[in-house]
Parts: C-alpha cells; structure tokens; sequence
C-alpha cells in the first residue's frame, strides 16, 4: 500500500524554492529599476565624434589661437621649443597637450593635470617633432 506520498513531498519542495527565487529575482529587478523606464529619456554613451575615412586617424584642425605645448622629459615647450612653465600657459585658449607616443600614461596624466584650461586636448608627436626634439636634446640626455 504504498500510494506514493514522499516522492510528491520533495517535488512540492522544490517546487517552493523554485517559486521562492523566482519571486526573489522579480523583486530585485523591479526594486533596481528594470521594470520603470522614462519614455522621454535615451540612455547614450558617446566615447569620441567619429571621423570621416579620408581625415587622418583622430585628426583635429589648428586655430591660429590655439596654444601647442609639447611635454619632452618632464618639461614643458611652446611650439618654438621654448621652455615654458605650467603656471604661464593661458588656460582661457584651448590648449593642445603634444607628448611622444612612448611616454607612459600615468606620466601624460600628470602633465595634463599641471595645466589648468578649460578646453584641453591630449594628442601625440609626430615623428618630424620627435626629430626636432631629438636634435634639440644634448649628449648627456637633457633639453639644452
């Protein structure tokens, strides 16, 4: 006489925990905001305005006004090489931050934050810079 009453008993309880977290993962998504969405708000991330395919690769165009300030080890210079101090660089232009490909970032972020303008712009040398400052470096490693 066995009318099989544990076999429904364990299926009943796994039928409760199933139920239990089921309830418990509607809960969580509803109380994280899943469930609510404005319909006048658009969730956008925009990393960088994309390029036309003919333009060099992350290209910008100069300004007359725009103030170039190359980093070379440790040291800023204007675009005529001429040494410059971070306290002199008029933050109100907007400022392009030139250093060489190979300086480490931690390095390009601490130079970046020595220099306090409103409109600021990192970029690389090219290789006719890096010439220059290769000429321009004496013997013993340091800029003359």
């Amino acid at each position: 006489m066995d009318d099989g009453s544990q076999g429904n008993a364990m299926t009943e309880i796994a039928l409760a925990l199933a139920m239990g977290f089921f309830s418990l993962l509607v809960l969580t998504m509803v109380s994280m905001g899943a469930g609510e969405f404005e319909s006048g708000r658009k969730l956008t991330i925009v990393l960088a305005p994309s390029t036309s395919q003919d333009s060099g690769q992350g290209a910008t165009s100069l300004d007359p006004d725009n103030l170039v300030v190359i980093y070379h080890q440790g040291r800023f210079f204007d675009s005529g090489l001429a040494p410059l101090k971070a306290a002199s660089i008029d933050g109100t232009k907007r400022v392009i931050l030139a250093f060489a490909p190979d300086v480490p970032m931690a390095e390009v972020m601490d130079a970046r934050t020595r220099i306090s303008a409103a409109d600021l712009l990192v970029s690389t040398l090219d290789e006719d810079w890096q010439a220059a400052l290769g000429r321009f470096e004496s013997p013993e490693g340091a800029v003359r």
